[in-house]
C-alpha cells in the first residue's frame, strides 16, 4: 500500500461504521451502477507526502459512484485453509517425535533425563510457533507460486507495490508484499494493482467491497468527493477511540495514522468528543443487534435513529452511504412494527368476543 511501512498481519477491510454497514450501503449502490461500470476517469495515481502513492479525485465525484472494479492479481489462502495447514504441520511434527520415541523405546534407549525434557520443551515450542505462523508460511509459498504464474506486466505491477524488505528475497518478498497490500474478500485476502494504492483515513471518503458474483474488488464513493481530494478508505473498524485505532493500525499494518482526523484530534476536547461518539456508535450497534434478536423492534429503531445521527456527525455531517443504509433499515423496522400491530389488531375482535361470551355466561349463572 501507499502507506510507509505498511506491512503486517492483517488485511484491509471494507470498513465504515462496521463492515456490514458499509458493505450494505455499497451493495444497494451496486444495483444502480450495474450498467454504468467504474469511473476510470474519476481519479489518478499521485505521490502523496508522507504516504507514498495514493488515489486523487480528478473531478467531483458523486456519492455511491463506482470508482474501481478490479480483478485481483493474486488470491491468498482462506483463514480455514491456513488453520488446516498449521495444524497439519504441527501434527506431522508431533507424529515424527512420537515415532522417534517409539524407536528409542523399542531399542531400549529411551531415557527420561534432562536432554529428554529439553526435547519435550522444544516440541512444545515448535507446535506453538507452527500454530502461530505455519499458515502464513504456507500462504507465502502459495503466493510465491501464483506470482510466478502472472504475466510479465501483472508481475511487474505486483512488485511495484509497497515492499517492507530493502531487497528481493525469494518467497519472503512475495509474501511481504501480499501482507502489506492485501484487501479482504469474503473468504480470503487478495492483492489488486490499483485498489492496493488506496490509503487509509479514519473518516473515509470511499469503501472497499467484494463482488461475490463477479469475483472482483470494488472501490465506491462513500460520500461526495471533491476534485483534488484524496480517495481514502478505512482499513479497520471505525468505531474505536483514537488510541485504539492507532494501536490497531500499528499492530496490523505497521504504520501510525496521520490522517486529518487523528491530527485534528490533538486538541483534547475535540478528541474526547470524537472518541465519545465512536464509542457510542459501537455500543449502539451491539445493542441494536441484541434488541432485534429479542424482538424489541421499537427500542431497536430508536437506537438506530440515534446511531444514524451520531454516525453522520462523526463522518463530517454530510450525506453518505452508511446513513442511507441506516435509513433503509429504519424503514424496514417501521414496516415490521406496522405488520406486527396489524396482526395484533386483527386478533382483537375474536378475543373481545370470547371475553364477552364469558362475561355473558357468568351473568346468566
Amino acid at each position: 500500500n501507499g502507506q510507509p511501512g505498511g506491512g503486517g498481519g492483517g488485511e484491509k477491510k471494507a470498513a465504515g461504521g462496521g463492515e456490514k454497514t458499509a458493505t450494505g450501503g455499497g451493495a444497494n449502490a451496486n444495483k444502480a451502477d450495474a450498467k454504468k461500470g467504474p469511473a476510470g476517469d474519476a481519479f489518478r495515481v499521485k505521490d502523496i507526502s508522507g504516504k507514498g502513492r495514493g488515489l486523487i479525485a480528478a473531478r467531483n465525484i458523486e456519492i455511491g459512484k463506482l470508482l474501481l472494479d478490479e480483478e485481483p492479481l493474486v488470491l491468498g489462502l482462506s483463514q480455514s485453509a491456513m488453520a488446516v495447514a498449521s495444524l497439519t504441520i504441527a501434527a506431522a511434527g508431533v507424529l515424527a517425535w512420537a515415532g522417534s520415541l517409539y524407536l528409542q523405546a523399542s531399542s531400549g534407549q529411551l531415557t527420561f533425563d534432562l536432554p529428554a525434557l529439553r526435547g519435550v520443551c522444544c516440541l512444545i515450542l515448535f507446535v506453538f510457533l507452527v500454530i502461530q505462523i505455519g499458515g502464513m508460511i504456507v500462504e507465502g509459498f502459495v503466493v510465491f507460486w501464483r506470482v510466478r504464474l502472472l504475466g510479465a506486466s501483472d508481475r511487474a505491477a505486483y512488485f511495484n507495490l509497497c515492499d517492507t524488505l530493502p531487497f528481493y528475497i525469494p518467497i519472503l518478498s512475495e509474501a511481504f508484499i501480499f501482507r502489506a497490500n492485501a484487501v479482504s474478500t469474503d473468504w480470503c485476502g487478495c492483492v489488486c494493482a490499483v485498489a492496493a494504492l488506496v490509503n487509509h483515513a479514519c473518516v473515509p471518503s470511499a469503501i472497499l467491497s467484494w463482488n461475490t458474483e463477479t469475483g472482483r474488488h470494488q472501490v465506491r464513493a462513500l460520500r461526495g468527493i471533491k476534485a483534488e481530494e484524496e480517495i481514502a478508505v478505512s482499513y479497520i473498524d471505525l468505531w474505536q477511540p483514537t488510541v485504539a485505532r492507532q494501536h490497531s493500525l500499528r499492530r496490523a499494518m505497521r504504520f501510525s495514522c496521520a490522517c486529518n482526523t487523528c491530527m485534528d484530534s490533538t486538541e483534547e476536547s475535540v478528541r474526547r468528543l470524537s472518541d465519545h461518539r465512536r464509542t457510542a456508535c459501537s455500543q449502539l450497534e451491539r445493542g441494536i443487534t441484541e434488541k432485534m434478536e429479542n424482538g424489541q423492534l421499537e427500542e431497536a429503531m430508536k437506537d438506530l435513529q440515534i446511531l444514524r445521527d451520531v454516525t453522520e456527525q462523526e463522518l463530517g455531517g454530510v450525506d453518505n452511504l452508511i446513513s442511507r443504509d441506516m435509513d433503509e433499515a429504519i424503514k424496514d423496522i417501521q414496516a415490521q412494527i406496522k405488520n406486527s400491530e396489524a396482526v395484533t389488531n386483527s386478533e382483537m375482535p375474536s378475543e373481545q368476543t370470547d371475553s364477552c361470551n364469558k362475561r355473558g355466561s357468568c351473568a346468566e349463572e
